[in-house]
């Protein structure tokens, strides 16, 4: 039987993790049972997991605890902002027995987390069995998905697939969701949501900041408090098919603050509803800077540290948005490396985690950071506007001068 916790050992002692919440927690070796007492753990609830590989180091953790999977690239919507221009499947995508072989060796390397992503995910014939398979292998699975869905059958596999999240997308009123993912999808996605909450999914919803949907935050927290437990408001990164978008739809950091402060004031009229904005999501998985000192850990954000991803011809990134920024920056492929070896020795991931950690400095020294009216920066999109200078970082207060990867 599934149980609800993880705790994996670590070089310093263990990552406990949280399968309902998705949350993990660096402990001390000595800290174990204080935490347990705390939060009113049982023992019998939580999964050992043993470290495999004796030889590892020891400034990072054993393994990601998160692999971000997209499965496909097929897409049923073409969004503007789509950064990895979903709609065709690659063709070369990985067959299901390829993306079993997969997971069976993130299990065996102590992966913790997958999220399914696309594209579309449900775009796949066999969505349904690769995601049944996952949770088979007791991960704690999550998707994300536009819920744009025609086929009514949808909503009722969700249900019985019993993952821990659904992610939606949902990106302001009716007339600006449709003005990123398309006429007639706004009626449909809030449609299937209704579907799935009333199935029992545990639902998410994720929305993409632009200068219209900035006006439309009560508005989806309404609709949000209905269906699901969490919402996430995030930033868009101009890339793919939103690439040239940027001055036409972009929000500049002061605009990006003042609706973070605005929601800040509305969470008390939400209590059920937990809301994250501002890049609360990164900070809270990064290996922040008390980590250090602590654990011994390299500082870093997410990506590369904390989690890491896979695209759907079997490369491994280091963050979803790499493999579309850059052809140099694929860091090996699932049916010839093993993910342990990856993370573990890679050249060209270490100098991405220098680069991350650089950033994370740099950002720490600032200010405005330090007292969160700066989202701050982040490696994936800092590469973008060193390879495309005329780029801006709107989540940065540097974002109109020269890439940081360049300063740092």
């Amino acid at each position: 039987m599934s149980k609800s916790y993880a705790l994996r050992e670590e070089s310093f002692g263990y990552t406990f993790f949280d399968k309902k919440k998705l949350k993990h927690k660096f402990l001390l070796s000595e800290e174990l049972e204080s935490w347990y007492k705390q939060n009113n753990i049982a023992e019998k609830d939580v999964e050992i997991i043993k470290v495999k590989n004796h030889f590892f180091r020891k400034d990072i953790i054993y393994s990601p605890i998160r692999i971000y999977f997209e499965i496909t690239l097929a897409c049923n919507l073409r969004c503007r902002y789509c950064y990895n221009d979903s709609g065709l499947p690659r063709k070369n995508e990985l067959s299901t027995k390829e993306i079993f072989k997969a997971l069976d060796d993130f299990k065996k390397q102590n992966v913790l987390d997958i999220r399914f992503t696309g594209g579309e995910p449900t775009c796949r014939k066999d969505w349904f069995e690769i995601m049944a398979y996952a949770k088979k292998l007791d991960f704690a699975v999550s998707c994300n998905t536009n819920a744009a869905y025609i086929d009514k059958s949808i909503p009722e596999k969700f249900s019985k697939l019993n993952i821990e999240q659904v992610t939606v997308s949902l990106d302001g009123n009716k007339e600006n969701h449709e003005r990123n993912r398309g006429k007639n999808t706004f009626d449909r996605t809030v449609s299937n949501l209704q579907k799935m909450c009333d199935l029992g999914v545990n639902l998410r919803i994720n929305t993409l900041i632009n200068k219209y949907s900035i006006n439309d935050v009560e508005f989806i927290l309404d609709i949000a408090s209905k269906y699901t437990k969490e919402i996430n408001f995030f930033t868009i990164v101009f890339l793919g098919r939103g690439f040239h978008a940027e001055n036409s739809d972009g929000v500049t950091v002061s605009e990006h603050l003042e609706m973070s402060k605005k929601i800040e004031k509305l969470k008390k009229e939400y209590p059920d509803l937990k809301i994250l904005h501002f890049a609360e999501v990164s900070h809270t998985t990064s290996v922040g800077q008390e980590c250090e000192s602590k654990f011994l850990l390299k500082v870093g954000p997410p990506s590369g540290f904390t989690t890491f991803n896979v695209i759907s011809n079997g490369d491994y990134a280091c963050g979803g948005y790499s493999p579309y920024i850059s052809k140099n920056l694929p860091l090996g492929n699932v049916k010839q490396q093993d993910i342990f070896n990856v993370w573990q020795t890679d050249e060209k991931l270490e100098k991405i985690r220098d680069d991350s950690h650089k950033l994370i400095l740099f950002c720490n020294k600032c200010e405005k950071f330090k007292n969160r009216e700066c989202q701050g920066s982040k490696y994936e999109t800092e590469l973008i506007r060193l390879l495309n200078p005329e780029v801006k970082n709107p989540t940065c207060i540097f974002g109109d001068g020269p890439s940081l990867l360049k300063i740092c």
